[in-house]
């Protein structure tokens, strides 16, 4: 079965409420008299992304769908068996988990990695040889996207552990 983030646009936003509302801030008058911004809601989990940069509604909407993605990915595990675990065979395209955040496969990393990192009780040097990259790769890929080094790090401290460091 595939989970939220896997499913195809037309799929993904059945289950979900799109509200469009005028959002407030900086950007002009245009951005205050249209409906651009755009509240995506995942109904089941009630999981949410808001997006209200542009002032085109369609470029907000991809953004805010985007980002449901993400978060959905970093919110919902699958329970994983680290010993048993093999990487997806698209993993070995993309070295040293250097995928672009709009790569349509980002959320997959993303659940792949926190799935494992739960099986794992959010140590890095087991998650990371499951995975077949470096613990410094996994560190990277964790600490380039804020959302996640927070996650991760707030994961760690439910469990009694220290934060996570990033010496560079």
């Amino acid at each position: 079965m595939l989970m939220p983030w896997e499913l195809s646009d037309e799929k993904l936003l059945a289950e979900c409420r799109v509200e469009s509302f005028v959002a407030s801030g900086p950007g002009g008058q245009k951005r205050h008299k249209t409906n651009a911004a755009v509240r995506i809601t995942h109904l089941p989990t009630r999981i949410s992304a808001v997006e209200t940069e542009s002032r085109s509604h369609r470029e907000n909407q991809i953004h805010a769908l985007r980002d449901l993605r993400q978060k959905l990915a970093m919110e919902l595990r699958r329970e994983v068996d680290p010993l048993a675990y093999s990487p997806p065979p698209w993993l070995n395209d993309y070295d040293a988990l250097k995928v672009n955040p709009k790569n349509p496969l980002y959320p997959s990393l993303i659940a792949e990695i926190f799935d494992l990192l739960k099986a794992t009780h959010y140590n890095l040097a087991p998650t990371a040889a499951a995975l077949r990259v470096s613990t410094s790769a996994l560190t990277k890929f964790l600490h380039a996207n804020p959302h996640l080094w927070a996650k991760a790090n707030h994961l760690r401290s439910e469990l009694g552990l220290p934060p996570l460091k990033w010496n560079r």
